[in-house]
């Protein structure tokens, strides 16, 4: 099954009819219309974190999953980091939408930025390819290399089938919060553009636009009129 219809089948969740057989047609109760509401399954929305070591990607996912959450010591990504955020959201119908995001973080420990020439990481880094729905490109605007590394990040991702056509891509500038800042807001959303992604600037500390990454992503991944 292609990755397009494998999508398609996760974002267009099967409705179950829960209605109450036993109603009559003309009762108009608030309980018998609750009855009536359908329901969904539950979807599943698969997103990765990519990038250079220290940029914030974990502290990023855990400040959306715990809100008030932030590490203030640097603990590297061992392998895969992974989390899952249980969300609702409204859908046109008045009923909702049932999602589970899950998170996962690759780590690299090349030294340099950029994704590891290391056989073993780059296996580890293919499997998690497969089926992604969303994918999440991050640098630190206070550390020019690491936005230096982003194309071959990309490079590695679109080897491994990942594209603006079946993934919801997103550029993330963090740490906007400190400072020197040495990557212009102005680069970070030339880079977005050429490779037809959407561009946030966040801080991970504070929580600044990290929803908003979010909630972006939750719309473009599921665009099918399920969102208010």
């Amino acid at each position: 099954m292609s990755k397009d219809r494998q999508k398609q089948r996760k974002c267009h969740p099967k409705q179950i009819d829960n209605d109450n057989s036993s109603s009559k047609a003309n009762d108009k109760s608030t309980a018998d219309l609750n009855e009536a509401k359908s329901t969904v399954e539950p979807i599943r929305i698969k997103v990765l974190t990519l990038g250079s070591i220290r940029v914030g990607k974990s502290c990023l996912v855990k400040k959306y999953c715990e809100k008030n959450r932030f590490e203030s010591s640097y603990v590297p990504t061992i392998g895969v980091d992974y989390g899952v955020k249980p969300v609702t959201r409204d859908m046109v119908n008045t009923s909702s939408l049932s999602i589970k995001i899950d998170f996962f973080d690759l780590s690299d420990h090349d030294g340099v930025g950029s994704p590891s020439g290391d056989p073993n990481y780059r296996d580890v880094r293919n499997e998690f390819y497969e089926d992604v729905d969303g994918l999440i490109l991050m640098y630190d605007v206070t550390d020019k290399s690491s936005f230096e590394a982003l194309p071959s990040w990309l490079i590695e991702a679109r080897e491994f089938g990942v594209s603006s056509s079946n993934t919801t891509l997103i550029v993330v500038g963090n740490k906007i919060d400190q400072y020197p800042r040495v990557v212009t807001e102005q680069e970070g959303t030339a880079f977005a553009a050429e490779n037809s992604a959407a561009y946030f600037e966040t801080s991970a500390k504070s929580g600044l636009s990290v929803d908003e990454v979010f909630d972006y992503m939750l719309r473009e991944t599921c665009k099918n009129g399920y969102y208010k």
